[in-house]
């Protein structure tokens, strides 16, 4: 292999030395230009930093390409412990799955062989030296290690990686969903189940993939005219067949019990007509609370209901709903219980002469069975990149470059388009970290659009060209010289 060639990974993000060493030196989280100016620069063959778990890979592959490396050296801060995934894989290799042992959330990529990672295990020593920012102490590692830089091995090269998952990172609790009607959420909530919902076992013998509290905001959806989307899995008089058992308590003879039924006669009391009654009483009152779970009978019920608490509050002279559920198929029931529950909030609003505010609905296992996947898929296919702009509930920003005073300008507005804060700035970054240490963002797309905009804000000041907010730069060659 011509030297012009090595290092083949990340080359741009090392600092090569004397390729005829065999120690390489990784500074895991510290950069390596702390070191690179002060250490020997003809004492190391190779310098770069190791910050995250798969980095290996990287170590692994430039590594075996150019066999002379016997001795790697790790030093610096490690934030992350990025350093045990490589002493584990050298102190214990791999298992059948490619799983680091002894930290199997690091994984050497199939096409890196067994054989492969045993014979680096046996010719390369990590020298743990994580902490040290000493350079004399480094140095002296780096001395001492020096060894006969005759190849262990012939090189080897391996096929790129394929990268593909069929499951992906997540905050593992809690995903919040907002849109003005079920037609709106209901495809982003499909999408996030099968992105990143955990694949298990039910109670039926059959798998789900499932995401744990998924709370859905509904804001504007109007039961007596609802969005009907074409992708709905079910039909308008399918709903209104469905809406009784939670609008009454009249029994249906193939159900042991209706949510209606818990609501309106759990017991012999309407709980319904209790808050509003409450809520006429004390619009600030917090007890206006409807439960469905009865101890006596659905602690060992194999049936139990999955609706289990209903709290109404007025907030912003509106009346609004939350509705907790312990389990939830969003796929068969999610969209049809929410446009039963949004009819029940305007029931309530309606006797206490208010207004709806958003209801919300709290999915505690919201999931989708195996047997849906392949229909849920379709709704997304279909739905989900149509979907309406989602607008930020926190406000927008108006951003121009001031060239007089040589600086961005941003001025926050409300959702109702009133000015309500100005930040001001030469950066991106320093405008972007002032809104977001306020909390001034809450949509993942609106971020992503306001950091490429202040970005280009910061570039148009730097370059005195002229800058238009969601237009693109007028950059020529002349204004990039």
């Amino acid at each position: 292999m011509s030297e012009n060639t090595w290092p083949i990974y990340f080359a741009e993000n090392l600092i090569v030395g004397n390729l005829n060493s065999s120690v390489a030196v990784a500074t895991l989280w510290t950069p390596k230009e702390a070191f690179g100016k002060r250490l020997k620069a003809d004492s190391y063959c190779v310098m770069g930093q190791l910050y995250s778990n798969d980095g290996i890979n990287a170590i692994l592959r430039n590594t075996l390409a150019r066999p002379q490396i016997r001795t790697i050296i790790l030093c610096g801060q490690d934030k992350i412990a990025s350093a045990d995934s490589l002493t584990c894989l050298v102190n214990n290799g791999i298992n059948e799955k490619g799983e680091v042992i002894g930290k199997i959330e690091s994984r050497v990529e199939k096409e890196i062989p067994k054989e492969a990672v045993d014979l680096f295990r046996a010719n390369v020593k990590v020298v743990d030296m994580r902490g040290v920012l000493k350079v004399e102490e480094i140095q002296a590692a780096i001395d001492a290690a020096q060894a006969d830089n005759a190849p262990w091995a012939e090189p080897q090269m391996f096929p790129e990686p394929e990268i593909s998952a069929d499951w992906f990172p997540s905050e593992n609790s809690t995903y919040t969903f907002r849109g003005k009607t079920v037609a709106h959420v209901w495809p982003k909530i499909l999408h996030s189940i099968m992105r990143f919902g955990e694949e298990k076992m039910t109670h039926y013998s059959t798998k789900q993939k499932e995401l744990w509290n998924v709370v859905a905001v509904i804001t504007d959806e109007d039961p007596e005219h609802i969005e009907w989307a074409p992708y709905f899995n079910f039909t308008k008089e399918h709903f209104e067949g469905y809406k009784p058992q939670v609008m009454t308590a009249e029994p249906v003879p193939s159900l042991a019990y209706t949510y209606g039924i818990r609501l309106r006669d759990h017991n012999g009391v309407n709980q319904v007509q209790s808050i509003i009654k409450k809520i006429k009483e004390e619009y600030f009152t917090r007890r206006a609370v409807a439960v469905l779970w009865n101890v006596a009978i659905d602690d060992d019920s194999t049936h139990p209901p999955c609706l289990t608490v209903v709290q109404a509050a007025v907030k912003y002279d509106k009346l609004y709903l939350t509705c907790y559920l312990r389990s939830n198929d969003m796929f068969r029931g999610w969209p049809e219980n929410i446009l039963a529950f949004r009819t029940m909030q305007k029931e309530i609003a309606d006797a206490v002469g208010l207004p709806m505010g958003p209801l919300t609905s709290i999915s505690e296992s919201g999931h989708v069975y195996e047997e849906s996947y392949v229909q849920v898929k379709e709704v997304i296919d279909q739905a989900y990149p149509k979907l309406p702009c989602e607008q930020d509930p926190r406000g927008n920003y108006v951003l121009k470059v001031d060239k007089t005073k040589q600086e961005i300008q941003v001025i926050h507005m409300s959702p109702e388009g009133r000015k309500i804060g100005m930040y001001n700035g030469t950066t991106a970054m320093g405008i972007f970290n002032d809104i977001a240490n306020n909390g001034g963002i809450s949509v993942f797309v609106h971020a992503l659009d306001l950091g490429a905009e202040l970005q280009k804000a910061e570039i148009a000041l730097k370059l005195g060209i002229e800058y238009t907010q969601d237009r693109p730069l007028p950059l020529t060659k002349e204004s990039l010289k």
